[in-house]
């Protein structure tokens, strides 16, 4: 299978090009299709398999499909975040499509500006994210996609109360994207309260 018989946009599909792929890794030919559903989507993944391109490029498609959608992608680490920022700007460079990181370690005040001019993507760890819902800067009341990424490693660095009250700030209804190297009890629980019948790959 190659990227060009998936349904994306010419524009991204351009991107992908450039970025010297023609050919999507298992994940991406799983994860990739069932995204563009609409559905909810539950994914055991290891690093180095494709995963982060994998739930980027179909919301990106998303996002040049209805400019009005908005995309919270949450992580553990601040070093996460930022591979997937440089992963996302090789797609959409040329897309027009506005993103932020927000972590702590970084300048809380440049992270404020660029959320004022309401990028379609948000990409922050949970202890940064929710400093900025506290402050009012950060409404995620009209963010209808969610992915966590890497979701064992946040449950085992504590952030199991901080990944619901952030999901809890999200619609009722919205796509959510789940990764995970694997699905403990816990994540089961916040799968089966946050995602509705979602496809499950591995």
């Amino acid at each position: 299978m190659l990227f060009t018989e998936l349904g994306l946009r010419a524009e991204l599909l351009r991107a992908i090009g450039e970025q010297g792929y023609d050919t999507p890794t298992p994940i991406q030919q799983q994860a990739i299709p069932a995204v563009m559903t609409g559905r909810d989507l539950m994914a055991t993944a290891q690093t180095g398999t494709g995963k982060t391109a994998a739930f980027l490029i179909p919301l990106i498609n998303k996002v040049l499909n209805d400019r009005t959608q908005k995309v919270l992608i949450m992580v553990p680490t601040r070093e996460l975040a930022t591979q997937i920022e440089d992963e996302y700007w090789g797609f959409a460079e040329f897309l027009r499509i506005g993103a932020v990181t927000v972590v702590g370690g970084a300048n809380i005040n440049k992270q404020i500006q660029t959320l004022r001019r309401n990028p379609n993507f948000v990409i922050g760890t949970p202890g940064r994210l929710k400093d900025l819902m506290s402050q009012g800067e950060l409404d995620l009341s009209d963010f209808n996609t969610v992915v966590l990424d890497e979701a064992d490693r946040m449950l085992d660095m504590g952030f199991i109360d901080d990944m619901r009250s952030i999901l809890g700030a999200m619609p009722k209804t919205k796509q959510g994207l789940f990764f995970s190297a694997t699905f403990s009890p816990e994540i089961k629980r916040l799968v089966s309260d946050f995602l509705k019948d979602p496809i499950t790959i591995s």
